[in-house]
């Protein structure tokens, strides 16, 4: 059900009816002599007076108008005044014309009655009664234009109101969308997460079941290495970004269980300064993710390694190796480069690029503060 237009909205559209109508109105109202600069100066705390009386109303009007429309939503549907139908616009005209009517009357009584309240019967009888202008004729005329001009701010304050509603569900939809996007990023990283959780484990406990006996420090080592991993991905399973700092050190960590299962066949080179990377920040597991399909679809061996280098240019982020296709590359799960793409959509409007040049493939993931 469509939700009533806020404070804020209602005297938004107010103000956009008085800027739209209040110099029309004011040259329809005024008589040509009223029209020099002495004159404006001597009527402007009036025309002040009157613009302040003029926003009041405009504002109660539309509330009225936003809570009879509400009514007309419950009763025939969100989108029956925004559909073109003979009932849709006689309704429009209907109410529009008796808002019109209703508030022609009510305005003229309290400005009529607040003038002579301020100014004790002054005001009205020397600017009104007594000026030779403003003739019997001269004021049904005056009338009869107001009525007109009141319909047409009617009409005009009844539509304001319906885009200003519609505006409203279009960013509830999109806050939406946008939510659901990012549910369905996170659901994509906690996918990530359980699979390397027990592959990974898989792997790294097979080959500390070979290499335990042979080298004790290193296995010993290798736990350590092991435990940051996990350690890792337990404390940043919750945030959206880490610092880079932090990201290079898992990486770090998880690169040693690599070295030790590939031996010499894989090496990662880190270049960038300490201050590159306290500056910016990360999704976790972004370069796990590209070091593992680096591993994934590229053939290694000891005389022809892969090599993978990874560095900062034009704040962005480049992640490069080797290119060296496997002939029989490893299925895909299809949450690498997509997971990462999806993901930096919630943070920046700048793109992801990644492609082949020359004998590497490369990955420039913009960096963010």
């Amino acid at each position: 059900m469509a939700a009533n237009l806020s404070f804020r909205q209602k005297w938004q559209v107010a103000i956009r009816l008085l800027i739209l109508y209040s110099p029309l109105m004011l040259y329809v109202n005024l008589p040509e002599s009223f029209r020099t600069p002495a004159k404006l100066a001597e009527i402007l705390p009036f025309i002040l007076f009157f613009e302040l009386l003029v926003f009041c109303f405009y504002f109660i009007w539309i509330t009225a108008t936003d809570w009879i429309q509400n009514k007309i939503h419950q009763r025939f549907g969100e989108n029956f005044l925004l559909d073109f139908s003979w009932l849709a616009l006689a309704l429009t005209m209907v109410i529009s014309l008796t808002l019109s009517l209703l508030y022609t009357q009510v305005f003229q009584w309290t400005l009529y009655n607040v003038l002579n309240l301020i100014f004790q019967g002054r005001m009205s009888q020397s600017f009104l009664g007594s000026n030779p202008l403003f003739t019997p004729e001269v004021i049904t005329y005056m009338q009869r234009t107001n009525t007109a001009f009141n319909q047409v701010i009617m009409l005009s304050a009844f539509y304001l109101i319906i885009v200003s509603r519609s505006y409203q569900q279009l960013k509830d939809v999109q806050l939406r969308a946008e939510r659901s996007e990012k549910e369905a990023a996170l659901s994509q990283v906690e996918a990530l997460r359980n699979q390397l959780s027990p592959h990974f484990l898989f792997n790294s406990l097979s080959i500390l079941t070979s290499m335990v006996h042979e080298d004790a420090d290193l296995s010993e080592k290798f736990v350590k290495q092991l435990s940051r991993v996990y350690r890792y991905i337990l404390e940043q399973r919750d945030h959206e970004l880490v610092s880079l700092e932090t990201e290079l050190e898992f990486i770090k960590a998880y690169t040693f269980l690599l070295h030790i299962r590939f031996e010499h066949k894989f090496n990662v080179q880190i270049e960038m300064d300490v201050s590159e990377q306290k500056q910016y920040q990360i999704p976790p597991l972004t370069l796990q993710l590209l070091v593992e399909n680096a591993v994934k679809h590229n053939r290694m061996s000891v005389q022809e390694p892969l090599q993978v280098r990874i560095y900062c240019q034009d704040e962005c982020l480049i992640i490069q190796n080797s290119w060296q296709p496997r002939e029989q590359s490893e299925k895909s799960t299809g949450i690498g480069l997509p997971n990462i793409t999806s993901r930096y959509a919630l943070f920046t409007d700048r793109t992801i690029w990644f492609g082949r040049q020359n004998d590497f493939f490369m990955v420039k993931i913009p960096l963010l503060s």
